[in-house]
């Protein structure tokens, strides 16, 4: 695997805070994540200075935190897909390589069921009106009650949106799935990872990690990020970036950028990082 930091903007100072570590890989957000719309995204002046620096650059945009495709109500499924297309759209003119983000909650449905056929139909929309060139990319999730929390129903909205994998990939974040209930603890959780993903059909549709430790115990359903090393996965992340399965996939690491540092240089100790 190959570290990566997030970095807000601004996007022109991305490549030199990267290339004091030594790194080419990052996450960023395009505009406010408490917010939908197309507002507060970067100006023109900024991305063109991207574009001249980042040129070389492998990046991800994180999406709005407000994104549901699921919602009962319209006005925020449409905004949640405007928001997106927004994203998606920039993504593209900066070179970037997708936007991830998570894909709603049932809250307001009689079942999970009707909220997850909601979530599909729009999801299969928003792959629709996505511009070429850019991934629409879909993270699994572990609160309350949002939508693919686990492998299963992850495997369930991709293949009914049977969209090719370079239109819909997938993100683990591994936080997440261990306080989801997919203990990820241990030396053979890489392999069992990818077992897992592959049995759903999610292995050739990843596009990267959030390697980012849990400070709960397993299954806890609380979203909160661990350095790696410090968390309750622990040396299980040693497992899933020495993989063969994972090889070269970018880890971003969700944490602040010293805590992140502190978490590189526990995987680079344990032999975890770098490979093409």
């Amino acid at each position: 695997m190959h570290a990566a930091l997030h970095l807000d903007p601004p996007l022109a100072a991305i490549a030199g805070v990267l290339a004091a570590d030594g790194l080419r890989h990052f996450q960023t957000t395009l505009r406010n994540p408490q917010r939908y719309g197309n507002t507060d995204v970067p100006s023109d002046d900024d991305c063109r200075a991207f574009r001249t620096t980042g040129a070389s650059l492998w990046g991800l945009v994180h999406g709005s935190l407000l994104v549901n495709l699921a919602s009962p109500e319209g006005r925020i499924r449409n905004a949640s897909v405007s928001s997106l297309l927004g994203d998606l759209r920039l993504a593209r003119e900066l070179g970037l390589a997708g936007v991830c983000f998570h894909a709603g909650y049932a809250k307001g449905h009689p079942d999970r069921e009707a909220a997850l056929g909601q979530a599909t139909r729009k999801l299969a929309a928003l792959v629709e009106e996505a511009p070429a060139g850019v991934s629409v990319v879909l993270e699994n999730t572990c609160e309350g009650g949002e939508l693919g929390a686990d492998l299963a129903e992850m495997g369930r909205l991709v293949r009914e949106v049977a969209a090719p994998p370079d239109r819909l990939g997938v993100l683990i974040d591994t936080c997440h799935l261990h306080a989801a209930g997919f203990d990820l603890s241990g030396t053979d959780a890489g392999d069992r990872l990818a077992d897992g993903l592959s049995g759903e059909g999610l292995l050739e549709r990843l596009v990267a990690f959030h390697l980012n430790d849990c400070k709960g115990p397993v299954g806890c359903r609380r979203d909160r990020h661990a350095v790696p090393g410090e968390g309750s996965v622990g040396h299980g992340l040693v497992s899933i970036a020495r993989n063969a399965a994972f090889r070269g996939l970018p880890a971003i690491l969700e944490v602040g950028i010293d805590d992140a540092r502190r978490g590189i240089a526990y995987l680079t100790r344990e032999g975890a990082l770098g490979g093409a």
